[in-house]
């Protein structure tokens, strides 16, 4: 969740490319990628997620890992890293190994995790009916693992890695349910150096993938089967200058065919097309103070093509293919005040294409308790953001704070259906559900009774796709400063955040963010080093589809010791989380009435580099 908004608005990739799965479809699906292995990781916010397309309007988190080598390192390396947890028993390895020999570089990694059911403080339900001290069906198991291999030459490089990832999870809200999920995907990648006249370089990535998922009702029942057969294509060329201006030119293409089997087979089987074309453009400039201008545009096409046999339940037609052309252009400067202070301004206007799941969805939803509702006359968003922002990056005391403005047409938001006299299937019916009244399917047929009925079967939380203005506002801050700088080094840091989405014309949208705010002392000498951090989030007062989240701390320290060895490094660690043994529920998740944060939990481990 970035800023108030996550699922289908959140890009989740792996180097540049999609994670190819299912897990904006919805929240109990797991991201298929482990980020035991990042090299980096990057949160990309505001204009700057233009270049990722209408999937990335709220943000971008981009993983990167040594998969994809553009560079050859002389010899064998390797790393591995061991822990445990005692909370839940938890289980976590990794490994990985290098040898460059060459214009050849090899690699290959494989992580695993195993975890029991995690401890809490009190009860996992918020009403007291769940488990004491225990979430129950919490425990799961990963497995993944990569080969790849690179050609690196003077003229640039070629990359090609195959990985799998494989997880089987509870699902918390029912008492055997769990997910098995398995995707195997081939990532290539390539570089050119000076291609040709007037570029710098020409960098192309492909990711192709199948994926699989089963929920299973129990051990031996299979329930509702999903598959995902995903490619992306992207390329970049960046240009010399032309005049002021320099930048990046690119095509992104990707093409997904989706299809869930089962009882609760949200969406129809689907085919989607995306082709965008995006420009960013930069250029220095001169007012009172040096800056930089840099302008952005993309233009793209979407299309969803459902299975011609689908039905829409409540308009007794097939479900229709719709097509969308969003346009997005941003623009933005930064301003060197002086050698450490920045000044950013930035405005945007993005358009989002519905996704398939806010178009075509009709079903139960046992692992949110919610029956969905789509709407195929859904049209495009169109969010209007202004962002502004100052930062210190240089001396002892750094800091950073921004705020920032977005006003979005025909925003999709998920909201409890009204009492309109009607069955979900659209035949009239005398005992409909009241707004805020849970429902319960009637032989799994798709008609409601009210949950308290005789004939009740499962309860649901019957849910529309609607569309509205709506609006978001917040402001981000961050400050550091430098109390010690020699033998010893000792830091602090003061943080918070707070963003507010609402709809224009009235009413609270679900899942957004409360304010959050802490402290943190950071501090190291010699080889060791450590921290402790405090959070605050506060109470979440503005809700929808459910009810208040009350506010809680976080307290979590580290500490890591380094041993050199031979040829290499050791490092000892310990980490804490949770150190106060909080109840704490997010406001963000579904299941928070179900499913709090693991209580206190410490974990011991070691790594080592060769």
């Amino acid at each position: 969740v970035i800023r108030g908004q996550g699922g289908t608005r959140v890009l989740v990739l792996t180097n540049g490319i999609a994670a190819l799965d299912v897990s904006s479809v919805s929240d109990d699906h797991a991201v298929s990628i482990d980020p035991g292995f990042a090299e980096q990781v990057e949160i990309i916010k505001g204009p700057a997620t233009l270049i990722y397309g209408s999937a990335a309007s709220a943000g971008v988190v981009n993983i990167v890992d040594h998969r994809l080598a553009e560079k050859v390192t002389p010899g064998f390396a390797s790393a591995a890293e061991v822990s445990y947890g005692d909370n839940g028993r938890d289980f976590n390895g990794k490994a990985e190994l290098e040898y460059g020999s060459g214009k050849n570089q090899f690699h290959a990694d494989f992580g695993g995790r195993s975890t029991g059911r995690f401890d809490i403080p009190g009860n996992s339900a918020s009403d007291g009916s769940g488990e004491q001290g225990r979430i129950p069906n919490s425990q799961g198991k990963t497995a993944n693992g990569a080969v790849s291999y690179s050609r690196v030459g003077e003229l640039g490089s070629v990359s090609a890695a195959l990985s799998t990832f494989n997880a089987t999870y509870g699902l918390v809200v029912e008492p055997t349910a769990f997910i098995d999920l398995k995707q195997t995907r081939l990532d290539l990648q390539g570089v050119l150096l000076e291609p040709v006249a007037g570029f710098k370089s020409v960098r192309a990535r492909l990711g192709v993938n199948v994926y699989t998922h089963t929920e299973f009702e129990d051990v031996g029942v299979p329930g509702t089967q999903f598959n995902n057969q995903e490619q992306e294509l992207r390329i970049e060329a960046e240009h010399k200058p032309l005049g002021i201006f320099h930048g990046v030119v690119g095509v992104q293409a990707g093409q997904r065919r989706f299809e869930a089997l089962g009882e609760e087979a949200l969406t129809p089987k689907s085919d989607s097309v995306q082709v965008g074309l995006f420009a960013v453009e930069q250029a220095p400039f001169t007012l009172i103070v040096p800056g930089q201008f840099e302008l952005g545009a993309r233009v793209e096409m979407v299309s969803h093509q459902p299975a011609p046999e689908k039905i829409d339940p409540r308009l007794g037609v097939p479900s229709r293919s719709n097509d969308f052309v969003p346009l997005s252009i941003s623009a933005g400067t930064l301003f060197a005040l002086d050698d450490s202070h920045h000044l950013r301004f930035s405005v945007s206007r993005s358009e989002r294409a519905p996704t398939p799941e806010e178009l075509y969805a009709y079903g139960p939803h046992g692992a949110t308790g919610v029956f969905e509702r789509g709407n195929q006359d859904a049209s495009k968003e169109a969010a209007t953001n202004f962002e502004i922002s100052l930062d210190r990056h240089k001396g002892r005391w750094t800091w950073l704070g921004n705020v920032y403005y977005e006003r979005i047409s025909n925003f999709v938001y998920l909201a409890e259906a009204p009492a309109d006299g009607n069955n979900a299937d659209g035949t009239p019916s005398g005992d409909t559900p009241a707004p805020g009244q849970t429902v319960a399917l009637v032989d799994g047929a798709g008609g409601f009774v009210r949950s308290d009925s005789p004939d009740a079967d499962e309860a649901f939380t019957l849910a529309d796709y609607r569309q509205a203005k709506a609006r978001f506002y917040g402001a981000e801050a961050e400050t550091r400063y430098k109390f010690m700088t020699g033998p010893v080094k000792l830091s602090g840091r003061v943080f918070g955040d707070l963003v507010r989405g609402a709809l224009i014309n009235g009413g609270d949208l679900p899942r957004i963010t409360p304010p959050r705010y802490g402290v943190g002392v950071d501090a190291a000498r010699g080889a060791l080093s450590g921290g402790i951090t405090l959070t605050h989030v506060a109470e979440q007062k503005h809700f929808a589809l459910d009810g208040p989240t009350a506010s809680y701390t976080l307290l979590s320290a580290d500490a890591a010791y380094r041993l050199p060895v031979a040829g290499g490094e050791t490092t000892l660690f310990l980490r804490g989380r949770n150190l106060l043994d909080e109840e704490a529920r997010r406001a963000t998740s579904f299941l928070k009435d179900v499913y709090p944060l693991p209580g206190r939990s410490f974990f011991v481990g070691f790594n080592v580099k060769f």
